[in-house]
């Protein structure tokens, strides 16, 4: 391959992690060295162009496949100057067999004829539905079906395609288990019926999600309790919203084992489910669905390996707590192609709050987010549950906009922990923020600061209100000021803030070094405002060549 080919030439063509189905593959690969040259790239199945995607789009899901099938795909790039249709040139080719066709069970027939008019509770039916199901199989809720229910809980190997609506009960008993149905969950139910979790940093007893797939092992984390599994369709899971969550967090408001929520005092908040819960699970695959109206958060990824989530729709406006996607001490996680209109963050990367957090120490590592639009709610916050680390994330082709806070990067200084090793390029942003923050101050404090380092911003608009940039570092009255857990190793380079009718934007540095602003300007070309503390300010590099 020639040297202008090999740099216009898509890279690291692959299957995207956990998304080989019998009928469908969804391929990711990154930009060409060259990106400025790529106007979007043509997608081959056997030899034969099939599909073309955007300059941005460097993911597709191949769709009617043939089960138990090998095909080999290629990519190419297509130039983006105007009027040249010739493709330029191609990755190296993927061989690709299919699953198996396996078992397909309508919910909505015998034996288990779960009512499809969502009048008549129907967790029975679809739990026996899912029970039966042999490996490699599917359990179906049809397009015209709504199959109302509390919560299920996910075999390995196993597919729950959502056509229909999945809809939520607004009763919390339908949330818990009960010496009737608990024989087969092998994790840790309390008194009350309630599952061992984690919610907001600590582990804890907590309503089951709507669909739950796993089970938390306190003495081996890392342990697979749930694999291979997809939740997919073209239907809606949709919860029981702030009624259920409400009527949830009154049950037990005053019981002094379910700790109070921080910021309220109010006891029994951090008892509420979560739309769909994944604990301690393997090879994830979630697509095509909305998913709506959740107690509080809506996914939860907790304790997991491999999960890819795409081609969602995801919507918690006016929900308490209504996060939208929450890995936490998880890692090889993707997402990409989804649309958040959350009432809270939209994603929230978490690894624990001090101390147990940082005692479990399990990090939430390998997150590539890409091709995907925030609207409304907080934006994307990593922390303040960091204390167990986050490390290398990836965010590509993203846009956050309307949002309070942009990309946010947060934690108290008691949390301890790390945030490091992450790239944002080609992105349009209301702010970035890499800072201490006084409040969720609970807990024990760790023994050190937290990190926060080694950050790249690239080729990205910065355009919301307040102060486009915000770094503030980490110090404690009873321990020595040093500047060793100041925010460090920040680079951004060919980075555009505000609008043309911004007269000024503030870039604001405090307790931070090792700072590089390269080429970073208003959207007119003028100077930004740097506020900077010159006492807690060390070795900052302004450089606009």
């Amino acid at each position: 391959m020639k040297k202008t080919q090999w740099r216009t030439a898509p890279r690291n063509l692959t299957v995207a992690p956990a998304t080989l189905a019998s009928d469908s593959v969804t391929l990711v690969w990154d930009k060409p060295d060259d990106t400025a040259a790529a106007g979007g790239y043509r997608i081959y199945r056997d030899g034969i162009s099939i599909m073309k995607t955007r300059p941005a789009q460097t993911h597709a899901t191949i769709r009617g496949l043939t089960a138990a099938t090998t095909y080999t795909f290629r990519v190419e790039s297509m130039s983006a100057q105007a009027g040249d249709t010739k493709g330029w040139s191609c990755s190296s080719a993927l061989t690709v067999r299919t699953k198996p066709h396996g078992v397909v069970i309508d919910v909505t027939q015998a034996p288990y004829l779960a009512d499809a008019t969502g009048k008549t509770l129907a967790t029975t039916a679809l739990q026996s539905a899912i029970d039966a199901c042999p490996a490699g199989g599917m359990v179906w809720i049809p397009a015209d079906a709504v199959i109302l229910t509390g919560a299920i809980d996910l075999t390995s190997n196993l597919t729950l395609r959502i056509d229909g609506k999945l809809q939520g009960s607004s009763d919390p008993v339908d949330y818990t288990f009960t010496s009737e149905n608990r024989k087969n969950y092998k994790g840790s139910i309390n008194r009350d019926g309630l599952i061992l979790t984690r919610y907001e940093g600590w582990e804890m007893y907590c309503y089951r999600s709507l669909i739950n797939a796993g089970y938390l092992n306190t003495d081996n984390r890392r342990e697979v309790t749930c694999e291979n599994i997809r939740i997919c369709g073209r239907g809606t899971v949709y919860g029981g919203g702030n009624a259920l969550g409400t009527a949830m967090k009154q049950i037990y408001a005053d019981r002094e084992q379910y700790p109070r929520y921080v910021s309220d005092g109010i006891g029994g908040r951090r008892v509420r489910g979560r739309l769909i819960g994944l604990i301690q699970c393997k090879n994830v695959h979630l697509t095509g669905i909305t998913v709506e109206n959740p107690p509080c958060w809506t996914i939860h990824i907790l304790y997991c390996d491999t999960v890819t989530t795409h081609g969602l729709t995801i919507k918690s406006r006016g929900i308490d707590n209504g996060d939208g996607w929450d890995p936490d001490s998880s890692r090889n996680l993707m997402i990409f192609d989804t649309t958040f209109d959350t009432g809270d963050d939209c994603i929230a990367v978490k690894s624990g709050k001090n101390p147990e957090g940082n005692a479990i120490s399990l990090p939430t590592e390998n997150v590539r987010i890409f091709d995907l639009q925030m609207i409304g709610g907080h934006g994307m916050a990593i922390g303040s549950e960091e204390s167990g680390g986050v490390e290398n994330v990836y965010l590509h082709d993203c846009i956050i906009r309307d949002t309070n806070y942009g990309l946010e990067l947060k934690a108290h200084p008691s949390r301890g922990g790390y945030i490091k090793h992450l790239v944002m390029e080609d992105c349009v942003i209301d702010r970035f923020l890499a800072h201490s923050v006084d409040y969720n101050a609970d807990g024990t404090a760790a023994p050190s600061l937290p990190y926060f380092g080694d950050i790249t911003i690239k080729n990205t608009m910065i355009n919301g209100t307040g102060r486009a940039v915000e770094l503030i570092g980490f110090t404690r009255d009873d321990q020595d000021r040093s500047d060793d857990h100041y925010v460090r190793g920040i680079m951004l380079e060919n980075v555009t803030l505000g609008s043309q009718k911004d007269k000024t934007k503030e870039i604001y540095l405090k307790k931070c070094r090792d700072l590089t602003f390269k080429r970073v300007r208003l959207a007119n070309g003028d100077q930004p405002l740097f506020t900077i503390d010159k006492k807690t300010v060390h070795h900052l590099r302004i450089n606009d060549e």
